[in-house]
Order: structure tokens, then C-alpha cells, then sequence
């Protein structure tokens, strides 16, 4: 078996693409993890209104009657958000332990019941009260978008 020149060199190229590539990935991205994450979801959030509203045609009124309902949902949510999160570090902690406590966990989901059934209720209240502003019309496009998008 005869090796070239040629040959080497492509698969030493070739091994140290496979090698570096991931290390072109991670650079230093100033939306990465802790920081920027409320701001991307920010900007996400801003880029669904628009399309939203030129899809549907809102007018300024209901484009502010529906920023407003969605700031008033927001601030509803950023006062269970503390309880989610020790939620979610309580369960992280059972999660950790040796062998899995069953009876704790379900006693830990039962003591929340009541913040999942405020968050529900806020996000089902936000949502009807978001329809009430559209016009019949639009309502039928938003719900054809719906469908669309569930089916992808």
C-alpha cells in the first residue's frame, strides 16, 4: 500500500477540521447563558408581535391593549417566579440523592399545587383576555396560524 504525500495531508486537514470545528463554535457570545438570556427572549418576544401584527393586521389600539395585557401578565408571573424556582431546586436536590424518594416527591408537587394552578390561571386569563381584543376576522386567522403551526 503506497502512501502519498497527497494522502497524508488530506487526512491530517480532514482530522484537524473534525478537531477544531467545535472550538469555532463556542466563542464569547454576548446572548450566551445567564446575561443575555432575557434580552434574546426579549427580542424574540418583539419579533412575534410584529409578525403578529402584520399577519392579523392589528391596529395601534389593540396593539397596545395587547402589549398592555401582556405586561400585566408578565408582572403577575415574576411574583411566582420565586416559588417556581425553589420548586425547581427542591426537585433538583431529590433528583441528586441516592435513590429516588417517591413519597417526597409527591408530597413536593402537592405543596405547589396551588402556584402550577395561579400560573395556569394567569396564562388562560391572558390568553382569553388577548382574543377578546381581536375582531372576529382576525380571531379565524390566529386560530388558522395555530393550527398550522401545531401541525409542523
Amino acid at each position: 500500500m503506497k502512501i502519498t504525500f497527497k494522502n497524508i495531508a488530506i487526512a491530517t486537514s480532514l482530522c484537524s477540521v473534525l478537531v477544531l470545528a467545535p472550538a469555532s463554535f463556542a466563542g464569547n457570545d454576548s446572548s450566551s447563558h445567564q446575561g443575555g438570556h432575557d434580552n434574546s427572549h426579549h427580542q424574540m418576544s418583539e419579533k412575534k408581535f410584529a409578525k403578529l401584527t402584520r399577519k392579523l393586521g392589528l391596529s395601534e389600539s389593540q396593539q397596545a391593549d395587547i402589549k398592555a395585557l401582556k405586561s400585566e401578565e408578565k408582572a403577575q408571573i415574576e411574583t411566582l417566579k420565586p416559588a417556581m424556582k425553589a420548586f425547581r431546586e427542591q426537585v433538583k436536590t431529590l433528583m441528586s440523592a441516592e435513590s429516588f424518594d417517591e413519597e417526597a416527591f409527591i408530597q413536593l408537587q402537592a405543596s405547589n399545587q396551588d402556584v402550577f394552578a395561579a400560573m395556569a390561571l394567569t396564562k388562560a386569563k391572558s390568553k382569553f383576555a388577548m382574543k377578546s381584543v381581536l375582531t372576529e376576522e382576525q380571531l379565524e386567522k390566529f386560530r388558522s396560524m395555530k393550527h398550522k403551526r401545531s401541525r409542523r
